[in-house]
């Protein structure tokens, strides 16, 4: 953890002095839980809540034991997200295929030439209109992500996306098609920054590349499971609504149960629910010995002016915008 952290570490003291026996015990205890909560204020790490001043020598085997425990729970969790992502993504693609470009009119017919010609713009603005929409929802989202609970903000968030996913069965114009494909990518904008935060606060440095790649791989694996699902759709002959508007539907009800499953993320190693308490305390002195933090829930000035004048991060923007 960075040195604000392990300056942080410590009991909290009293501003009175006051005689230990001369304090019942049942004042003691309510004083001790006050003093734990303050430590978890918005200007620390929340780490301090559970390690001490000094580090902890941890046996390898104990240390391998918790983060396979954290990849059980964390890694599937992430993978299946991100593959929604895909799938929703690449979905746009699949309905055009079963129709949606007749019905919403996304193809338009010049035919005061010879040959008539045929143009696709619409369908290629819906496509842009997903990527305008992250662009928007990218840093407001960041904000609450970094500023609230992890697992509240993601969970709430995802259900918007899935009943945005649901509504585009409704949609009937290809206007209508271009305000869904901009709120739907508005509200995904979230999941990437999200993946990442969670890795940050639960792995060591040497251990966040690979784990990025897992979850990461979800576009691989989502591409033969939405081939597949794709399949399916077609078999359909009959019914009340088009084959396009029941992949929406279904892509939007899988997002809704996977939003509820995103309440139960943890807010950091440090309330991680599926952890023991001593596999907490372990948890986050594998982050100190990495020298990486657990969580801050504050923006701080020093902090975004060293960012801002840090050359790497400047090459490294240039690079994405080239991208």
């Amino acid at each position: 953890m960075g040195n604000e952290s392990s300056k942080a570490i410590g009991p909290m003291r009293s501003a009175q002095t006051v005689e230990p026996e001369a304090i019942p015990p049942e004042k003691r205890l309510h004083s001790d839980r006050e003093n734990r909560q303050s430590t978890q204020s918005l200007d620390k790490d929340q780490a301090t809540a559970i390690v001490s001043d000094h580090a902890l020598e941890l046996e390898k085997s104990v240390e391998s034991r918790v983060r396979r425990k954290i990849d059980m729970f964390l890694i599937p969790t992430m993978w299946i997200g991100y593959g929604l992502v895909y799938y929703d993504k690449a979905i746009l693609g699949s309905a055009v295929l079963f129709g949606m470009t007749q019905d919403l009119d996304l193809s338009v017919v010049d035919r005061s030439r010879t040959p008539p010609t045929t143009s696709t713009d619409r369908l290629s603005w819906a496509t842009s209109m997903f990527y305008f929409g992250m662009l928007a929802g990218l840093y407001p989202l960041t904000f609450l992500l970094q500023r609230f609970s992890m697992g509240r903000v993601l969970g709430g968030i995802v259900l918007l996306w899935g009943l945005v996913a649901m509504l585009t069965a409704a949609v009937t114009s290809w206007q209508g098609l271009f305000v869904q494909r901009f709120f739907l990518g508005f509200v995904e904008s979230i999941m990437p920054t999200a993946f990442m935060c969670i890795i940050a606060s639960y792995y060591t440095q040497k251990e966040q590349a690979l784990r990025q790649s897992w979850w990461f791989s979800a576009t691989g694996g989502w591409t033969i499971i939405g081939g597949a699902l794709n399949y399916g759709f077609a078999q359909i002959t009959g019914g009340s609504l088009k084959r396009w508007q029941y992949i929406y539907l279904l892509a939007g009800a899988l997002t809704v149960l996977y939003g509820c499953i995103c309440f139960t993320i943890p807010n950091s190693a440090v309330s991680a629910w599926f952890l023991t308490p001593e596999e907490r305390v372990i948890a986050v002195e594998r982050l100190r010995k990495g020298q990486t933090g657990v969580r801050c829930q504050k923006v701080k000035s020093s902090q975004l002016r060293e960012a801002l004048l840090d050359w790497k991060i400047w090459i490294t923007a240039f690079m994405m915008a080239g991208a």
